[in-house]
């Protein structure tokens, strides 16, 4: 570019003036130059003035402008006049000074500059571009005639493009999905970044020669060469999960797909996509295990929940809380409609079906249900659309909120009787001078504060009479409250305190009514009502909230609320605080005896001796049941605690007289001491119930403090349950046989099936080295369900050896008070059609027969049913009566071998034993002594008339190869009396 003139050259003629030549022909040529001059002038200073982008030209020797265009001075945004005549520095047309300084640089290097990339500004905005500039002279001077091209938007344009690349690629690596060309002939020849990543490779990495071998897993090669061949001869698109094989031996999902590339009718190449399903297939296969959960949880959940068809409302399926709320089995249930078993009317079941289908979803409509029994039930039913099996459906949970209902008509009742009584008060008025603080009221406010008007005029009295400290802070900030927010009205309740005379609770509600000359507030009416009965009424529903309705102790709010503050007088006091967790040994089976309100007495009594015995410094709170918490603060050492906790135990084992009975119970106690046992409240409570289950396990009626000990053992109980479980998966459990005989024949009646486990490093286990670890886990279930199948195992194998005697198996407590245990006994012998029933007989302890007599004498009832034997294991060693004892369906008494080994020696235990014989003989009963180790033993058992025994002194327990040939061989022993038949 170069320099344009400032104006355009004048066109006005010279005057030739006095004696000057007159112009010749020379004067005719230099016009025509001159005027060609001017044109390609004009011309040139059009298209400088018409360029877009900002130019001009300065001096060299000063950096002043000379001229510039009119791009220039809109992008410095000032006149061409303001512009010439002064520096890029003054005008501050650069970013910065850096700037300036670069672009001095490069021409003093050059001598030109050619796209310099500059920053310029205006109003502080960056404005960026390429600067290109070439000296000239004009007019003798040095100058710089230069272009400035804005690339703003060349820049914006290009970083568009970079920005959709950059999301194209983000998308590609977010969504999991890579390129990939194949070509006919060469195999991969292209892999994108994102391939590599699914497959494990270093991008980059040489491509793959033999992808198929390499990489697919070997299940699915075959079917991608099958689908590449059809993708060639047919020319058609393909697809296909698959399992990827990487380089460290993991698997991942991928999904392949590939489209051919025709030329001349020939397929020369596949272009494809590869993506990571991996986790959309562990998704899945996730869903696939939640679903077989689903099952297992709908059957296990608490709330009644089922599937019922849409449209007849037909039961398909209904878990056992079902059952239980309605009294209706899941057979008699399903098939049959809410209206045909009576539960709802047609009318009820319509509208709430009407109430779901707005949205196919019902949460919490409340509906009243009838019972088999026919007792009203409020529930909440909440349901969903959905299929099963095809069959349009609603899956429906129910929640039995008809206690709760009670207790709300009930709150609803007591808030509607003190709505009642507040709108009956009297309202007394006063009137309430804030300046001079006197108040006064009327005759009803009078008698409300424990006053009595003596004339016709109120009297008037400070505000302050009669209330404590606390109430006139109280009352100030609420009247400072009220005048900051005079919207609201002053809301103040208060206490009046007289004397020999009962406090009241006032509630005052009112307004300022005026103002002084300077605004402030002068002068509140209002009016007051006697709310002391609602004060009450109130503090009674605070203690009702924190304080046992039974015994009248703390209750588990107000003990986290005591033990927290415990904590913190602990800390600051450097002393320590003992928690202690109390349980009742024997309540049980006396509330179970002599009934719930027998219970309730001792727990009372209990209670009130828990408070006796302690300082009035510590705190008994009761959790519920016959547990309870004791809170002993400002102990100096774990010796203090103890001697505390003694006199607690002292003090709850004596015996307690309930009506005509005298009952006695202890406590077994665990306890901690805080802070040496720095833990959380909720921690401590549970390190307490710890170390009390501690106290029980060694044999109750005594006190146990927590250690790390305990819970290394609770750990390695948990360790050896899964040793169970893993040992009984792994089939190292075995039934051994024991012989039980008739002494006075000399044969073989029977035998006992008891456990032993074949420890692969320890050997064979007797049941005393894991039995107990069992007691009171979710695993004796599970234990007792692999007796009962190999016992029947045991009676089959017994009888292919034309050996048929009736084995006995031990069932534990919980196994046999299982929800339909003579169900599922029936559904195992069914299983063993070849076992006779009358060939097994199953075995309780007396302690399992006790609890739930009612459920064990039915369970009891329904396996002699089915043509089982029964028996009562242990018996005498527990608190059996003979009412009891009459009520269960037994066929055999088992006589505890306890009293066996100390009739010898022992007059009582001689005497228990010739009782439980006669009893035995009185109920029709079999007899049978266990634990029989000697010959004397025997025969003073055949005198007492006892003639069936098992133990030591016969045979030991043995695998059942062994007591196959034990019976074909055993004879009684010599000298006893035999009466052998036939």
């Amino acid at each position: 570019m170069f320099a344009a003139p400032s104006r355009p050259p004048s066109d006005q003629s010279h005057e030739a003036g006095p004696g000057t030549a007159q112009p010749g022909a020379d004067d005719a040529s230099f016009d025509a130059v001159r005027h060609a001059l001017s044109t390609t002038q004009a011309k040139m200073h059009a298209i400088y003035e018409a360029l877009p982008d900002p130019a001009g030209i300065s001096r060299v020797s000063d950096g002043l402008y000379i001229e510039v265009n009119p791009a220039f001075c809109a992008m410095a945004g000032r006149t061409r006049e303001d512009i010439l005549g002064r520096t890029s520095a003054e005008l501050s047309i650069w970013a910065t000074d850096l700037e300036r300084s670069k672009l001095v640089n490069v021409l003093r290097r050059d001598g030109f500059a050619d796209k310099l990339p500059m920053l310029a500004q205006r109003n502080g905005r960056t404005i960026p571009g390429v600067l290109s500039a070439r000296p000239v002279n004009i007019d003798g001077e040095d100058c710089l005639v230069f272009v400035f091209h804005d690339t703003t938007r060349e820049k914006q344009a290009h970083d568009e493009l970079v920005a959709m690349n950059t999301v194209l690629g983000q998308a590609g690596r977010m969504a999991r999905l890579g390129a990939w060309e194949d070509e006919r002939g060469k195999g991969l020849v292209y892999w994108s970044d994102v391939c590599y990543d699914i497959h494990g490779l270093p991008r980059g990495a040489p491509l793959p020669q033999d992808y198929i071998e390499e990489h697919v897993a070997p299940q699915w090669r075959e079917t991608m060469r099958e689908k590449i061949r059809r993708c060639i001869l047919e020319r058609t698109e393909w697809s296909m999960d698959v399992e990827i094989l990487r380089p460290d031996g993991s698997t991942i999902w991928g999904r392949a797909h590939g489209e051919p590339v025709v030329v001349d009718g020939r397929v020369t190449r596949i272009l494809g996509v590869m993506q990571d399903i991996d986790d959309f297939k562990r998704t899945e296969q996730r869903l696939l295990q939640s679903q077989a959960l689903f099952s297992r949880l709908f059957q296990l959940m608490p709330y009644p929940m089922g599937l019922s068809h849409r449209e007849t409302g037909c039961y398909i399926e209904v878990n056992p809380a079902w059952e239980q709320l309605f009294g209706y089995t899941r057979q008699e249930a399903v098939g049959q409609s809410v209206m045909e078993l009576g539960i709802l009317s047609a009318a009820a079941r319509e509208r709430m079906v009407q109430a779901a289908r707005v949205t196919d979803l019902l949460q919490d409509y409340e509906i009243i249900a009838t019972t088999r029994a026919g007792e009203p039930r409020t529930l909440l039913q909440s349901m969903r659309a959905t299929e099963f099996n095809g069959q349009p459906c609603w899956l429906f949970a129910l929640n039995d909120i008809t206690d709760r209902k009670r207790d709300e008509e009930q709150v609803r009742e007591r808030e509607a009787l003190l709505s009642l009584t507040l709108s009956a008060a009297s309202l007394g008025r006063w009137d309430w001078n804030l300046h001079t603080g006197m108040i006064t009221g009327d005759h009803c406010w009078m008698a409300m504060r424990g006053l009595h008007m003596t004339g016709g005029t109120p009297p008037t009295m400070a505000w302050t009479e009669s209330l404590g400290p606390e109430d006139v802070l109280r009352m100030t900030t609420e009247v400072t409250r009220h005048i900051a927010n005079p919207n609201t009205p002053f809301d103040a309740t208060y206490c009046i305190s007289r004397p020999h005379e009962k406090d009241r609770w006032i509630r005052s509600l009112g307004k300022i009514v005026s103002f002084d000359e300077s605004g402030q507030p002068q002068r509140m009416l209002g009016v007051s009502i006697d709310v002391t009965g609602q004060r009450e009424q109130e503090m009674l529903l605070r203690r009702l909230a924190h304080f046992d309705t039974l015994t009248g102790l703390p209750n588990r709010v107000l003990l986290a609320r005591k033990l927290a503050e415990s904590m913190e007088q602990a800390q600051r006091s450097g002393s320590l605080l003992g928690v202690a967790y109390l349980d009742l040994d024997g309540f049980k089976p006396v509330n179970d005896r002599l009934g719930h309100d027998a219970g309730d007495r001792l727990l009372v009594v209990a209670a009130q001796r828990l408070t006796r015995a302690l300082r009035p410094t510590d705190c008994v709170a009761r959790l519920g049941g016959d547990e309870f918490v004791i809170l002993l603060p400002g102990l100096s050492s774990a010796l203090d605690c103890r001697h505390a906790l003694g006199q607690v135990m002292q003090s709850i084992g004596s015996p307690y007289q309930l009506g005509s009975e005298r009952v006695s119970v202890t406590a077994s106690i665990g306890f901690t001491l805080y802070p040496q046992d720095d833990a959380d409240a909720d921690t401590l409570m549970r390190h307490a119930d710890q170390a009390m289950y501690a106290a029980k396990q060694a044999g109750r009626n005594r006190f146990h403090e927590f250690d790390a000990t305990q819970e290394r053992q609770t750990r390695q109980l948990r360790e050896q349950i899964a040793q169970l479980r893993e040992a009984l998966a792994r089939g190292q459990f075995e039934l051994f046989l024991q012989p039980k005989v008739d002494m006075r024949l000399g044969t073989v009646v029977g035998a006992e099936a008891l456990a032993r486990w074949r420890h692969p490093e320890k050997g064979v286990l007797s049941p005393g080295a894991f039995m107990p670890q069992l007691e009171g886990t979710d695993f004796e279930v599970p234990f007792g369900a692999w007796v009962v199948g190999a016992g029947l195992a045991l009676v089959r194998k017994l009888r292919q050896h034309q050996i048929d005697l009736p084995v006995s198996l031990n069932i534990s407590a919980p196994h046999l008070q299982q929800p339909g245990f003579a169900d599922w006994m029936e559904q195992q012998l069914a299983h063993h059609p070849d076992v006779p029933p009358d060939r097994l007989e199953i075995e309780i302890t007396e302690t399992a027969a006790l609890y739930h007599i009612d459920h064990v004498a039915s369970t009891l009832k329904a396996l002699r049913t089915l043509g089982l034997g029964t028996s009562l294991d242990d018996f005498g060693t527990g608190y059996s009566s003979l009412t009891y004892l009459r009520r269960l369906p037994l066929s055999t008494l088992k006589i505890d071998q306890s009293f066996v080994h100390g009739m010898m020696g022992d007059a009582g235990d001689l005497a228990i034993v010739q009782g439980v014989i006669g009893l035995a003989r009185s109920f029709g009963y079999r007899i049978i002594a266990e634990g029989v180790e000697t010959a004397d033993q025997g025969q003073m058992l055949l005198q007492m008339g006892c003639q069936l025994a098992q133990g030591y002194y016969f045979a030991r327990p043995m695998p059942v190869d062994d007591f196959v040939g034990w019976v074909a061989n055993w004879q009684a022993p010599t000298g006893w009396p035999r009466q052998r038949q036939g």
